[in-house]
């Protein structure tokens, strides 16, 4: 018995000591990359009437821009300057029957899906819906959010977190440049909205491709060591 007691009493003391000594894991760093671009109309799949279909707002009011993102780092990583995902850019760029119509990157700490950085995807220099049709003399008739803007609109976000496996979300919105004509008797055949909603397991170095009948997306993700100001 008096050896057991010891015993306990060598553990009580001991365990303290190796929680201290043992580091907290450090979220890790890694590096997206993201180039978005249309293609010609193949079918009629994943399209809205309408310039807004739905995206997750709750989401989207956590999202940060990805140069905000990166604001908080002193400079870039050498993976950024050593990647080679401009070369699939240039790819697609060349395609004539591909636009791009956003290529970005930003660097993020992935936590838990309460905690960790959602990236906010877009084209649009003002995030503010301020083009009404009623600040227009085309198609009075048309509601105001039936309106799109003079260039195509591409809004939505990229969220990366870890759940016992990282998991990326995406959720992407385009519309294409509407311009209503006088001759239009139907409103319906308005503004056409396209959206991507995927949610997949990461893994890093690999490329990620999502597929749409008008839009198509390329994601890599690649694990970088980072210095925080």
């Amino acid at each position: 018995m008096r050896i057991y007691t010891r015993l306990m009493l060598s553990l009580l003391i001991a365990v303290p000591f190796i929680s201290l000594s043992t580091p907290a894991q450090a979220a890790r760093s890694y590096l997206i990359e993201l180039v978005v671009f249309s293609m010609p109309d193949r079918g009629v799949d994943e399209k809205w009437t309408t310039t807004n279909p739905p995206l997750n707002t709750r989401k989207l009011a956590r999202a940060r821009l990805p140069a905000q993102i990166m604001e908080e780092y002193k400079e870039e990583p050498v993976e950024i300057k050593e990647s080679d995902f401009s070369s699939y850019v240039s790819r697609i760029r060349k395609n004539p029957r591909r636009n791009i119509i956003l290529a970005t990157h930003w660097v993020q700490t992935v936590l838990n899906p309460a905690n960790t950085v959602i990236a906010r995807i877009t084209n649009r220099r003002d995030l503010a819906d301020d083009l009404k049709v009623s600040n227009t003399n085309i198609k009075p008739g048309l509601n105001d959010d039936r309106l799109a803007s003079s260039q195509p609109v591409l809004d939505g976000f990229i969220n990366f977190y870890l759940t016992g496996q990282y998991t990326l979300e995406a959720d992407i919105r385009y519309t294409p440049v509407y311009r209503p004509s006088i001759l239009d008797e139907d409103p319906a055949s308005g503004p056409v909205s396209y959206r991507i909603y995927e949610k997949r397991r990461m893994k890093s170095g690999e490329l990620n491709y999502y597929d749409h009948p008008k839009i198509g997306m390329v994601l890599k993700v690649t694990p970088v060591e980072m210095s925080v100001e």
